[in-house]
């Protein structure tokens, strides 16, 4: 069966339409949901918050409170941007098979997920579920997009007797050793090496150089910039073959800027991993806010591109992680 990818963050919408011998109605309206989701990032980077810069609970990272399920991608960073109470979240209804009842006031946070609707090959039109199973696979086409939902803070929610997990009291690996952890669990890691005061991942020839650790304030913030050259190693063509690494990319170009961001995600996320996200970390100047903002107004898929490989990254080094 063909396969086929929509991107935009427009819905389907189809009049009514004879199936099965009865008038079935199917509607598909999905707002822009890229557009959404940039316009809250937007609306937190003009306050001056770095949404992939914003540490995790001491409880976690945000996580569906039913299912104890992390958020990934770009609703991680929606849900860290609002630095609530307690990294939990619920839907409405999950809420109220609890008992619970939303506080009067509150508003739902968006959050995304991929959905899907089949076509007719040749006619274009949207086909209901429960009649895909009467054409011909051959005749289908599956066109994916992407759909919003709402989720709530516990903190907004009354009427439950929430469960929370206790906060540990120190740390089971020391920080820097857990940083060490991540780089050596890495499949097929660059080599890195210390020849230059200046830090850069080379990808042709595979390399990632670092000013040596006694050029850093903290060992942290060696490690933090270590992070943000890794992610840019996972794009290499024996890894996960991003365009914008593997290519041919020019200093300062749209396709560099586009990587950066994704560095910037992903490195963030890794920092939180180790527990190195520290307030001298969190810094950043108002250029990077002010370019961010400007790409962002340019592109509204760019976020959730960028968001989506950052992710990707992240778990191609993890993935052999011990904690």
């Amino acid at each position: 069966m063909e396969t086929t990818a929509k991107t935009k963050g427009k819905g389907f919408a189809k009049k009514g339409k004879k199936f099965g011998g009865r008038n079935e109605k199917t509607e598909y309206e999905v707002k822009d949901v890229y557009q959404i989701f940039t316009d809250l990032i937007l609306e937190k980077l003009e306050q001056g918050v770095i949404p992939w810069k914003q540490p995790w609970s001491d409880m976690g990272m945000p996580a569906n409170y039913l299912t104890r399920k992390p958020y990934h991608g770009i609703n991680l960073w929606i849900l860290l941007s609002f630095r609530h109470e307690y990294p939990f979240y619920l839907t409405f209804k999950q809420a109220e098979s609890l008992g619970g009842k939303i506080k009067k006031g509150s508003k739902g946070i968006p959050v995304c997920y991929w959905n899907f609707v089949y076509r007719h090959k040749e006619t274009g039109k949207v086909i209901p579920p429960q009649y895909v199973s009467v054409y011909p696979p051959e005749l289908l086409a599956k066109s994916c997009f992407l759909k919003e939902y709402k989720v709530f803070p516990i903190e907004q929610i009354e009427g439950v007797e929430w469960n929370l997990p206790e906060v540990k009291a120190g740390e089971e690996i020391p920080l820097i050793e857990r940083c060490e952890q991540v780089f050596e669990g890495m499949l097929n890691p660059p080599k890195v090496v210390h020849l230059e005061d200046q830090a850069y991942y080379h990808p042709g020839i595979d390399v990632i150089n670092l000013p040596s650790k006694n050029r850093f304030p903290e060992p942290h913030w060696y490690y933090g910039v270590l992070f943000h050259e890794l992610i840019h190693s996972t794009g290499h063509q024996n890894r996960l073959n991003r365009p914008e690494v593997a290519g041919v990319v020019s200093f300062a170009s749209e396709a560099y800027s586009k990587e950066e961001l994704v560095a910037e995600m992903g490195s963030g996320f890794l920092c939180n991993h180790t527990g190195i996200l520290r307030k001298e970390l969190l810094e950043n100047s108002a250029a990077y806010i002010q370019n961010w903002i400007a790409m962002l107004k340019n592109d509204k898929n760019l976020l959730l591109e960028a968001a989506s490989k950052a992710q990707k990254a992240v778990d191609y080094i993890l993935i052999t992680c011990p904690f």
